[in-house]
């Protein structure tokens, strides 16, 4: 379904069997619980002070009953529970348009953020000579697929960072009359710097470059909105700050740029009229399903329709709030306790993320905080903190406590 300016129907209520809302239309919901009653539904925190959501979030409780759910019916009615679980499967494409403020016909299921990136990356058609500009200091999921295109002809160029941070002058520099595509991500893994998305889309807007965005370091802690960001495409594994199960991840594609993506991954899944098996002369599906690959994770999409049904019942705006205000706690305690921040500090710039040095080796670190059960990471030699919206004040001080 496509509608204009890519402004979502309402969600309809539906079954909770299936993992998902049951009241009114999400957008018009309001929030009659505080963000702290979530936490319940963590089991996590019985046991730890999970602050590690940039690595693997841990499963809700939500996601757990309904992916339990979803294999009880398999085991007792195999094939007859698809009536009941395959249309989940829209259901959450309904949810993650909304949360990112797309079409639903925009947004496809993929294994994980690698595919969505190899998918863009594989599926344009390159002409020698042509460039992508990405950053230094990247995620390999955005690095490898751009210089494998090097077998077409095509330069990849890595802009150098400035502080943990690119330029946009330096980013503008390495932009030309064959550059393509420029790819970033969201929020850089091993600083937590976020990066400004709107201004790099106007830039590619005015340079008619298409713009790709490695989303899996924000999406679910920070709000975005890709038409205004101008983003073409975009993927997102749904194991971090998603909250999702392993295996699951989403591409979004810029209705306007479907039909420059070769649906490489086609299948009987990616026409119109797919159940009509033995006429193959269909046009492909306009909508980004056509790069799903056939049948989708239906269990992984069962259980994350239930949690994306909880980050919009929490509220995207209320959870990044609250996501900021933790990581701000924790950085004015490192600063008073003298430690080295990696990771920005200016507003614009701040995420989930908060990466520092350690005063001695960073897995001393790591073991001391969880043999406190406090879990955390480290990370290209620098310790890093990554807290959700359901954590607290008192979990976050533990930590500081350890330093």
């Amino acid at each position: 379904m496509s509608v204009a300016g890519g402004v979502c129907p309402p969600l309809p209520g539906y079954h909770p069997q299936q993992g998902g809302h049951t009241g009114p239309p999400l957008r018009y919901c309001i929030l009659q619980n505080a963000l702290s009653e979530f936490r319940q539904l963590f089991p996590v925190t019985k046991q730890y002070a999970y602050l590690n959501h940039a690595a693997v979030s841990p499963m809700s409780q939500r996601g757990l009953d309904a992916l339990a759910q979803y294999w009880e019916a398999q085991s007792a009615i195999g094939v007859i529970s698809e009536e009941t679980y395959f249309p989940v499967v829209d259901h959450a494409r309904d949810k993650m348009a909304l949360l990112i403020g797309a079409d639903p016909c925009e947004v496809g299921w993929v294994q994980n953020t690698s595919s969505a990136m190899n998918l863009v990356a594989n599926g344009l058609e390159w002409q020698p000579g042509d460039n992508v500009v990405t950053l230094q200091g990247e995620f390999p999921a955005n690095v490898y697929p751009w210089l494998g295109l090097k077998r077409l002809g095509v330069e990849t160029r890595l802009v150098p960072l400035r502080d943990g941070r690119p330029a946009f002058e330096d980013i503008l520099a390495a932009i030309d009359e064959r550059t393509r595509l420029l790819s970033v991500s969201f929020v850089a893994f091993s600083t937590g710097v976020r990066h400004d998305l709107i201004a790099l889309g106007n830039l590619c807007r005015e340079r008619g470059i298409l713009f790709n965005v490695d989303a899996i370091q924000g999406l679910g802690a920070l709000q975005l909105d890709v038409h205004k960001c101008g983003i073409d495409f975009m993927g997102a594994g749904a194991h971090k700050w998603l909250m999702g199960p392993q295996g699951v991840g989403m591409i979004y594609v810029r209705q306007e740029s479907l039909e420059k993506l070769w649906p490489l991954t086609a299948n009987w899944y990616s026409v119109v009229e797919r159940d009509d098996h033995l006429n193959y002369g269909h046009p492909w599906v306009e909508a980004a399903s056509r790069f799903e690959g056939s049948t989708v994770n239906v269990s992984g999409l069962v259980a994350f329709d239930a949690v994306l049904g909880m980050i919009l019942e929490a509220g995207p705006a209320r959870i990044e709030a609250q996501v900021l205000h933790l990581t701000q706690r924790l950085i004015d305690g490192l600063q008073s306790k003298g430690y080295e921040i990696i990771s920005s500090t200016l507003p614009a710039e701040r995420s989930g993320i908060v990466c520092f040095r350690a005063k001695g080796d960073p897995l001393d670190l790591l073991a001391r905080a969880q043999a406190e059960n406090i879990i955390v990471a480290v990370r290209v030699g620098v310790v890093r903190v990554s807290p959700h919206f359901y954590n607290t004040d008192e979990e976050i001080d533990r930590m500081l406590a350890i330093l």
